[in-house]
């Protein structure tokens, strides 16, 4: 990277204290509203959006003009903002406007912590853990040291609530592949470290305490390895008011008696795990908020197509401009 690449870099940060740097300075004059506006068109940068489902997204207690006018007000301090921090030679602007249109300029230097995050998850999302190359895993250790914090963790908005909570499932499945990694490559206690992330957000994850209860074992620590099960007993208890699946108890039995290395005993047909259940119905949630927001994004995007067919080709031909 030249000097010119340095000065001009700008570094977007969303995990926990969202903050936009360049030449190593935070910018603090940019409107929240319009703050928020640029985070969300950065998560969602594989697609250009509607100014009426933007404006709905961000305004849904508003009426339809007050919000579109709310909209058209943010982007242009946006765009004054963005134009207030480039040099000749900086990067340009983050934005692509057109009349009914908003989107990321995919040819801008506006890369986000968000952005490798998920480039990381999508690369090895279809490999288990225990087969990852060493260098998918090294990445994917990159990425989880990219997870600062919850996803623009002050903010609360519903579309925001949603897609924290989506990056946190992705963050805790690649801490769940690394500890894999690390048993395979006997970095037991390496893989300790990872568990132990995934339980400061998730305390009654069955899953991760069964893979604890191996590495404490495999790492030599047969005590730590039963401490882990009464851990996770008193946070299942305390959750949900359930008690260990049958597997988690089995595998306290083999190690209590020293036999880890042994064949699983076979488990019978019965009713989905606790973890299994508990995890079903975080996705559901999930699934539920995210076709409300969908459904209000469409229902936006309809009225705008009503619209522009009511206003005659003189209004659809109009050539575009790139102002807010």
């Amino acid at each position: 990277m030249n000097t010119q690449d340095m000065l001009d870099k700008i570094e977007v940060r969303l995990f926990g204290q969202t903050t936009i740097q360049r030449h190593g300075r935070t910018l603090h004059d940019l409107p929240t509203k319009a703050m928020e506006l640029l985070c969300y068109l950065l998560i969602h940068r594989n697609r250009p959006h509607t100014r009426e489902a933007l404006a709905e997204v961000l305004w849904p207690e508003a009426p339809v003009a007050g919000s579109k006018k709310y909209l058209r007000q943010t982007l242009w301090q946006l765009q004054t903002a963005i134009e207030q921090t480039h040099s000749q030679d900086a990067p340009c602007s983050p934005l692509t406007l057109t009349p009914g249109w908003v989107g990321i300029n995919t040819a801008a230097r506006w890369p986000s912590d968000v952005e490798a995050f998920e480039t990381a998850f999508t690369l090895c999302r279809d490999s288990a853990g225990h087969e990852l190359p060493d260098q998918q895993a090294q990445l994917l250790e990159a990425a989880v040291d990219l997870y600062r914090g919850d996803l623009m963790e002050t903010w609360y908005q519903d579309w925001c609530i949603f897609e924290r909570d989506r990056l946190q499932l992705m963050y805790l499945a690649m801490l769940e592949k690394l500890m894999d990694y690390c048993e395979a490559h006997q970095l037991f206690l390496k893989g300790l470290t990872f568990g132990e992330r995934v339980l400061a957000y998730d305390a009654a994850r069955e899953c991760t305490h069964r893979q604890l209860m191996r590495l404490h074992y495999l790492a030599g620590d047969r005590t730590g390895a039963l401490h882990q099960y009464e851990q996770c007993v008193a946070a299942l208890a305390k959750e949900f008011d359930v008690k260990s699946s049958r597997e988690t108890t089995l595998l306290y039995a083999r190690i209590r008696e020293g036999r880890l290395d042994d064949a699983a005993d076979p488990v019978p047909a019965a009713p989905l795990r606790n973890d299994v259940v508990l995890d079903l119905t975080k996705r559901l949630d999930q699934m539920q908020a995210s076709l409300s927001l969908f459904q209000r994004q469409v229902q936006a995007e309809l009225a705008a197509l009503s619209q522009a067919l009511q206003a005659g080709p003189k209004t659809r031909q109009q050539t575009p401009r790139q102002t807010p």
